[in-house]
C-alpha cells in the first residue's frame, strides 16, 4: 500500500499506468545539479533532504523501511517545504517520491 493510498487517493495515472518522471529540464535555478537520493532512517533526517531542495537539487526520497506514522511525517514535513518552495512532488512507484525544487520541469 502506497502513502497515497492512506489519503484515500490514488497517485496520477495515465490509463491506469503509473507515471514515471522520464526526464528532468534545467531551467537554471538547478545549475545542473545531481538529483539527491534519501533512504531515511528517521524523522531526523528531513534537515539534509531540505536542505538538498533549498539548493536546487531535486530529491528522491525512499520511504518503503520506514513505519507508516514516521514515512507520513517525513513526506508532510518535505511537501510543506516544497510547497514553500514552489515546487511539486511526484509518486514515482508506491512509497518512492521525487521532489522538486521551483524551476525544475519533470516531464
Amino acid at each position: 500500500m502506497g502513502v497515497f493510498d492512506l489519503f484515500g487517493r490514488a497517485p496520477k495515472t495515465k490509463d491506469n499506468e503509473m507515471r514515471y518522471a522520464t526526464a528532468v529540464k534545467d531551467y537554471g535555478t538547478n545549475k545542473g545539479g545531481p538529483v539527491s537520493v534519501f533512504d531515511p532512517k528517521s524523522y531526523e533526517d528531513v534537515e539534509k533532504m531540505i536542505d538538498a531542495l533549498k539548493e536546487g537539487k531535486n530529491a528522491v526520497v525512499h520511504l518503503e523501511k520506514l513505519k507508516k506514522e514516521t514515512a507520513l511525517r517525513i513526506l508532510d514535513m518535505l511537501s510543506g517545504a516544497i510547497y514553500a518552495l514552489g515546487g511539486g512532488v511526484y509518486e514515482m512507484e508506491e512509497n518512492i517520491f521525487m521532489f522538486s525544487p521551483s524551476g525544475v520541469e519533470i516531464l
